[in-house]
């Protein structure tokens, strides 16, 4: 990451006081929350991006791969210490920036697969992690971290994922580096955290239309050991997300997202299920 380079294309805002920029680092999320142990308040919107990292990590802990030179790896510092929900729809504000640095500086149309995932031609593109720091029993500062795939070749992605995994490249955008890329999602990134913060449901209205998933699509949500199947009802103001079980409709707040194909036995047994509960 060139510094000089991205700071021709962004001038700072609120969001980039602070820009780190590195070669390698183990986490950008955990530095970014090194910076708001170190400085507090004046850590808030603290930008901190690496080229590789070699412990990145996505939800639950599984890791993100981040290998030297092949994408963008970017780490925002926020000091909340208000209501812990006004940050309940930050990974949205981070998906939807992706969207928009994916069409303005590529050329592509990506689409939102709930809670936090970026895909293009349906498969990821982009992760977005939000964590918390919490001092003295109580939330005192968020990170929110993003990883953008964007040289990869097929070959560069482990085996176990490339039939769910893509890049800008791959995609067939047009040719993109980290510091442009990286401009164009902190433009985008910087209205959408403010608006986020102030009045999350606004970010719900404006992520309508881009989801995956579409009105009636069966998924199966897992947490931990139990999954739960319905058909898809949309996105709660809150950002959880609808499924009609057994004709209810039930709110979702967090969980892993798999379709269930059409024309698969599971697929046709919960589609009689939906009937008969509608």
């Amino acid at each position: 990451m060139n510094r000089a380079l991205f700071l021709k294309q962004y001038s700072p805002t609120w969001l980039g006081q602070i820009i780190e920029c590195h070669q390698s680092l183990p986490s950008t999320n955990n530095q970014a929350r090194d910076l708001l142990d170190q400085l507090g308040s004046a850590a808030h919107g603290a930008v901190v991006m690496a080229e590789e990292q070699t412990g990145g990590r996505g939800r639950h802990g599984r890791p993100w791969h981040s290998p030297r030179g092949l994408g963008l790896a970017l780490s925002v510092a926020l000091w909340n210490d208000g209501p812990a929900d006004r940050a309940v729809c930050l990974p949205l504000a981070g998906s939807l920036a992706v969207l928009r640095a994916l069409h303005h500086s590529a050329g592509l149309r990506g689409r939102l697969k709930w809670p936090n995932d970026v895909l293009v031609g349906g498969k990821k593109v982009s992760g977005v992690l939000v964590e918390s720091r919490v001092q003295g029993g109580r939330p005192s500062g968020l990170v929110l971290g993003i990883g953008v795939n964007l040289l990869h070749r097929e070959e560069d992605f482990p085996e176990d994922l490339r039939s769910f995994a893509t890049s800008v490249r791959l995609a067939g955008g047009r040719p993109v580096t980290e510091e442009a890329f990286a401009a164009s999602l902190l433009v985008a990134l910087s209205p959408l955290i403010e608006e986020g913060l102030m009045n999350p449901a606004a970010l719900v209205e404006m992520a309508s239309g881009t989801w995956a998933h579409e009105p009636g699509d069966l998924l199966d949500v897992s947490s931990g050991e139990e999954i739960l199947r319905g058909a898809f009802a949309g996105i709660a103001p809150d950002g959880s997300l609808l499924l009609k079980v057994d004709g209810h409709v039930q709110a979702v707040h967090h969980g892993d997202v798999t379709r269930v194909r059409p024309g698969s036995p599971r697929a046709g047994m919960l589609a009689k299920e939906e009937k008969r509960g509608s």
